[in-house]
């Protein structure tokens, strides 16, 4: 036996671990019962029963949250201790796919144990327990499925780009696009990228999808170019902004992958944008300011996509390299009814203007919405007023064919008039 793993004795009453405490070890339970509970309004309702074979505890040790739950022996009972470090070495020398698994499952079992404080009914039984643990197999079995599937659907080149056109809301100019994945499934029609992106993530292989938005979007950004009404568009380049995750930049090889594929495309560096969301900055802020810095040398414009939602601190921006914030469309939708949210978009423009970065406003729906940002200074707007997500050929169309909206005159920002 593992001089990190033992055996313990609980006797009727003990509590093996504790709701909010960091999980420094699992249990695997040998004999007795023991009870899962979370204490909802001040007092604890048990939300199931664990027996002879249950692992208990690994979440906290999976994602290094607290723990989500108590558990009571109810009666004496032997489980084996398994330590934190025995425990991540099993998980690191799993295959990737059952560690995508392991945390989606995590994930998922989380938020149903969250969701009990809104239950106002008996503590569950052995058939609720059933269903829950049904449950996440089938959400083992469709994360593997979709795994499986996305590998051969970018073989197959179902994969593909579609194109949201960001606009120059101070002059009325097409600007660029935003690349967004899609992936057209030959029987269950397009799925969302909000099925397909998380397994991508969990599994390592966003760092492939990624590398083919790039390649496709590169392979774009002239054509869009080309077919420019010069009319529609302002004197800069066209581009077409491409999302990158935590596990881009930790690639050892993106930069010089990127320089080729730059070079081999024929397209300038100002055509291609990086998007970036704020966990990046906060997870590894060392390494990904190393990496921004890389992208500026470069003259790659870097930004960061729904900004407002994440973990990190203003003071952060002057610390990185960062050329455009794009103001999520949460704070966008909220402006018009909520003082707060206004404040909130009025500041980081004006927040924005002062470190010398640009302003995306995002989730732009509505004539009066993209007024308020343009009369509060943003630059640009991205949304549904103004265009969908759409296919090449349609973006091609768009550059040659776009409509401006008619917008009221622009007044003066903080002219109160």
């Amino acid at each position: 036996m593992s001089e990190t793993t033992t055996k313990k004795k609980f006797k009727q009453g003990d509590i093996l671990m504790r709701e909010g405490d960091k999980g420094d070890c699992a249990y695997v339970i040998e004999s007795g019962n023991v009870e899962i509970l979370v204490h909802r309004e001040g007092q604890p309702l048990q939300i199931g029963v664990r027996g002879p074979g249950s692992l208990l505890g690994e979440m906290a040790m999976i994602d290094d949250k607290p723990r989500t739950a108590t558990v009571r022996a109810i009666e004496d009972c032997v489980a084996l201790e398994i330590s934190r470090d025995d425990f991540a070495r099993r998980v690191e020398s799993a295959d990737p796919v059952v560690k995508m698994v392991m945390r989606v499952i995590t994930n998922r079992y989380r938020d149903m144990i969250g969701r009990t404080q809104f239950i106002r009914f008996p503590p569950s039984t052995a058939a609720e327990d059933a269903e829950h643990d049904d449950e996440l197999h089938n959400i083992a079995l469709s994360t593997i499925k979709v795994h499986h599937e996305l590998k051969g659907a970018l073989e197959k080149k179902e994969l593909t780009l579609f194109y949201q056109p960001i606009i120059d809301v101070q002059n009325m100019k097409i600007a660029g696009f935003e690349a967004l994945m899609r992936w057209q499934h030959p029987e269950k029609g397009m799925i969302s990228p909000g099925v397909f992106i998380p397994v991508a993530e969990e599994s390592g292989m966003i760092v492939e999808l990624s590398r083919f938005a790039l390649d496709v979007a590169a392979e774009n950004a002239p054509k869009l170019q080309a077919a420019a009404n010069p009319e529609l568009v302002g004197k800069k380049p066209i581009f077409v902004g491409v999302n990158f995750s935590v596990k881009d930049f930790a690639d050892a090889d993106l930069f010089e992958y990127i320089d080729g594929k730059l070079k081999e495309k024929g397209v300038k560096p100002e055509q291609i944008h990086l998007e970036i969301t704020e966990s990046l900055l906060m997870e590894a802020p060392e390494t990904a300011k190393e990496a921004l810095e890389k992208c500026r040398a470069r003259g790659l414009d870097v930004s960061i996509d729904d900004f407002g939602t994440g973990y990190s601190s203003l003071s952060y921006l002057h610390y990185f390299p960062i050329d455009t914030l794009k103001v999520d469309q949460s704070f966008i939708r909220a402006m018009t009814t909520h003082h707060a949210s206004m404040v909130l978009v009025k500041s980081i423009i004006t927040l924005a203007r002062n470190l010398n970065m640009k302003v995306i406003a995002e989730g732009i729906e509505t004539q009066h919405e993209a007024e308020i940002v343009r009369n509060l200074g943003c630059e640009f707007c991205q949304g549904y007023w103004f265009a969908k997500p759409m296919p090449l050929d349609a973006a091609l169309d768009f550059m040659k064919n776009w409509q401006p909206p008619r917008m009221e005159a622009p007044r003066r920002a903080g002219s109160g008039k």
